[in-house]
């Protein structure tokens, strides 16, 4: 049993070759140019101006304990989900 003429068919074919080879072709990825490294002379104007801006953000925002070494808990983070003492056992402990 044939469904459609052979002649029909080869030519679908043919056009799916046709749209296969003129796919476009990828081009290659340009790599970005190197930044430039910042001046670290201290004299210059840059220099001054960068020393400064950093100082005001050291005196607003820098936090003076964040590379101190801090104190392991050792308790659970789902300690918050236990209910809260009874005050009644914690006033028979007090008298």
């Amino acid at each position: 049993m044939e469904l459609t003429d052979s002649k029909i068919i080869d030519a679908l074919k043919g056009e799916i070759q046709r749209r296969r080879r003129k796919a476009v072709q990828a081009k290659p990825v340009e790599s970005k140019p190197d930044r430039q490294k910042r001046c670290l002379c201290g004299i210059c104007t840059t220099c001054v101006d960068n020393a400064r801006w950093e100082a005001i953000f050291n005196a607003k925002f820098a936090d003076p304990d964040y590379y101190k070494s801090r104190p392991v808990r050792g308790a659970s983070s789902l300690d918050w989900l236990r209910p809260a003492p009874r005050q009644s056992s914690i006033r028979s402990i007090e008298r």
